[in-house]
């Protein structure tokens, strides 16, 4: 690959092509190329950020009521968030892509482009780290330059005017990706997968070889080279030729050697942890928790470090003043680890929740009916300093309907009896 390229060429390839370069680990960088784009050589890493960035692109991002918790209805931010970015993206892929370089490089950037009449976001405009410069010399005026793969043009942005996700950072600007405190771990599994590779090319021809008479180092080569000379070509398990001056002696493999690199999950654990993925999802043992255990406890204590930084830089840049005191941006993860319809059913008849919040919590949106903002309750139970009224209440009653019933008992008794009378009477 050539790594000078004329004035001529510039124009076909991308203007940061060194940078390119050392992301994906061509050209050494600093962090020991396990960060950027060439840390996805590694299958850990892979699998951890497609985990990641997977679940940051499959889950909805909904807008919240800061009061009553219930589902808002803002058409054009909600539309952007879900839907669709722009003509070419989709709002998954620049979800997942965004993760992605948020994570490997520490930042990812996006343009937002805004409605000339009404100021509200209209689009995204996806760019690379390595087609963003960040001028933050001074840290309350960011400046954003965007220049696009084949393009002279630079576009700036001030801050209000870029979604800028970043999970670590130390200083409030730039991000740092997690991956920067895996080098030695990464280094170590690499390590291990090399001497693997190593034994299972050359392992069976390794050697000693014994010839007659004292030897200089030189005639020692020379016989080395030699033998391996006349061995080239020869399969796995044909037969070795010597002559009497020379005897050959294969070296005995110690397989526990062999059996501790391929049984070391260290450093997959340590990726795990670092990038705050579940050990089970990168095939490592768990601990006596079912799968379920496992994947609310992701949801609800992992997640949040990347979902917390996501929401609020939508709601710092996607809504203006007013609505960030009513609204909240949050991703709703219900679809996994909600509560059950049965259980918000139970919270709605019990009082603990309206109508419109239960609907809420099942992932629908409000209905506005006023009679779906009340709280509901049954009859079987009263608050306790009511029984003690409630009870008199109800030993009256059968009181009363017991004195009623004795009236009219002898109400009847004495009609009977006037009747009685008076066809004795009569006769």
């Amino acid at each position: 690959m050539k790594l000078f390229r004329s004035v001529a060429t510039a124009t076909d390839v991308s203007p940061n092509w060194a940078s390119d370069l050392i992301s994906e680990g061509i050209l050494p960088s600093f962090g020991g190329g396990y960060v950027g784009i060439g840390a996805l050589r590694n299958s850990d890493v892979l699998t951890a950020v497609s985990i990641i960035a997977g679940d940051i692109a499959r889950f909805p991002v909904i807008l919240t009521d800061r009061i009553t918790g219930t589902v808002i209805n803002l058409e054009n931010v909600e539309y952007l968030m879900n839907t669709k970015v722009n003509d070419r993206l989709s709002a998954y892929q620049w979800k997942f892509s965004m993760a992605v370089n948020a994570i490997l490089s520490g930042n990812s950037y996006s343009r937002i482009v805004r409605d000339p009449l009404t100021s509200e976001p209209a689009m995204f405009e996806f760019y690379a780290p390595s087609q963003t410069q960040v001028d933050y010399t001074d840290p309350t005026k960011i400046i954003y330059r965007f220049t696009p793969y084949n393009s002279g043009t630079t576009k700036i942005c001030t801050a209000s005017d870029v979604v800028h996700w970043k999970f670590f950072s130390y200083d409030t600007i730039m991000g740092r990706s997690p991956l920067l405190s895996l080098g030695n771990e990464m280094d170590l599994q690499e390590s291990g997968i090399s001497t693997l590779q190593k034994f299972f090319n050359d392992g069976f021809k390794g050697s000693i070889l014994k010839a007659k008479g004292k030897l200089s180092a030189k005639a020692r080569r020379k016989i080395r080279t030699d033998f391996e000379d006349a061995q080239t070509g020869a399969t796995a398990g044909a037969p070795i030729v010597v002559d009497e001056t020379m005897e050959y002696q294969p070296l005995e493999v110690d397989t526990n050697v062999l059996n501790l690199i391929s049984s070391n999950n260290y450093s997959t654990s340590q990726i795990a942890k670092a990038l705050r993925v579940p050990a089970y999802r990168l095939a490592q043992n768990s601990p006596n928790q079912s799968v379920k255990q496992l994947s609310d406890d992701y949801v609800q204590n992992n997640l949040p470090f990347y979902f917390r930084p996501i929401t609020t830089e939508f709601e710092m840049k996607l809504l203006d003043d007013d609505q960030r005191h009513k609204y909240a941006v949050l991703f709703d993860t219900s679809e996994v680890a909600g509560m059950s319809v049965d259980d918000v059913v139970k919270l709605k008849s019990n009082g603990v929740i309206v109508g419109d919040e239960a609907r809420a919590k099942i992932g629908l949106k409000a209905t506005g009916d006023p009679d779906m903002q009340k709280f509901e309750t049954n009859l079987n139970t009263i608050f306790l300093d009511q029984r003690d009224a409630y009870i008199s209440a109800t030993k009256g009653g059968d009181s009363n309907a017991s004195k009623n019933k004795g009236n009219q008992n002898d109400d009847d008794t004495d009609g009977s009896a006037g009747s009685d009378n008076g066809q004795a009477s009569n006769d």
